[in-house]
């Protein structure tokens, strides 16, 4: 099988990216919707996404996809390289092409996790979207972008169709600095769902859309289990009139307890892996013009 870097090109998928674009103008645009594609390690499957940084390409996950730690601590990666799949956008069905990557962490407990391929992998991409949280404000609109439950869905033109990540629209409602050994991470308002981790955050439209972080997970709060009664419950519909025998604020003592989703996103701030990039430029040339 052909390596990642030998099959992807971005070209064919553009002009219905333009059209969505344009009859959007708040969706992504096409320079983020090209670069996020599914990753599949040991652990499972997630998101992940390209940007390039002094002409070089890197891709970037969470950590946890790569050391199956799904809640703090996240870490460090030694491995200097490791092997994923990545979904071949534009092949028929489920197509996994093996990709074996160089790791840069950025630090530890930051789940974040820089990667760069020998030789690029996107052939003649568009221009990745620029990095940072420069003009955002609580309160923000933004979007994050990957792969719930380790699916996509397919779009297309009459020639040939492809892989495409799930938009879900987000605002911002805290961020954590960085002071007192705080990390740096973005709480949004949004539903997050399983397989959205390593997917970027942007907010601004075309051409001042940004990315400003990688989704992590999501805070969970506790709900109590109501146990089903059938016939209580059939007695309810039969006499609706009837006052019930519990009063209506009972909160009853002793029941099990459930984590849910709270619809806080947890998501940490873009500047880990761009900082760690500077630090260790080793990605990959680009010799496309």
């Amino acid at each position: 099988m052909r390596s990642l870097g030998r099959c992807l090109a971005v070209s064919s998928v553009l002009v219905l990216l333009d059209f969505i674009v344009f009859a959007q103008p708040t969706m992504p645009t096409s320079n983020v919707l090209t670069r996020v594609l599914m990753v599949q390690s040991q652990y499972g499957r997630g998101s992940i996404f390209s940007i390039d940084v002094d002409q070089r390409e890197y891709w970037i996950t969470a950590k946890h996809l790569l050391n199956g730690r799904l809640h703090p601590p996240y870490g460090v990666i030694g491995a200097k390289s490791i092997a994923l799949k990545i979904l071949n956008p534009i092949g028929e069905g489920e197509q996994w092409l093996p990709e074996t990557f160089s790791v840069i962490d950025p630090g530890d407990d930051i789940d974040i996790v820089v990667l760069a391929p020998a030789t690029p992998i996107l052939s003649n991409p568009i221009p990745s979207l620029a990095t940072g949280a420069d003009q955002l404000f609580l309160g923000e609109d933004c979007e994050f972008l990957g792969f719930p439950y380790g699916g996509g869905w397919r779009a297309g033109t009459s020639l040939q169709s492809f892989w495409m990540p799930f938009v879900k629209h987000c605002t911002v409602s805290a961020f954590w600095g960085n002071s007192f050994g705080i990390k740096k991470v973005w709480v949004l308002d949004g539903i997050n769902n399983e397989g959205f981790s390593g997917g970027p955050v942007i907010f601004g439209t075309s051409p001042q859309q940004r990315i400003f972080a990688v989704v992590s997970g999501y805070y969970t709060e506790p709900v109590e289990v109501v146990p089903f009664d059938s016939a209580k419950l059939n007695h309810e519909k039969k006499y609706h009139d009837e006052p019930s025998s519990q009063p209506a604020n009972d909160n009853a003592h002793g029941r099990e307890k459930v984590n849910v989703n709270s619809g806080f996103i947890v998501a940490f701030d873009i500047s880990y892996a761009i900082d760690a990039i500077k630090k260790n430029p080793i990605g990959p040339l680009r010799t496309e013009k």
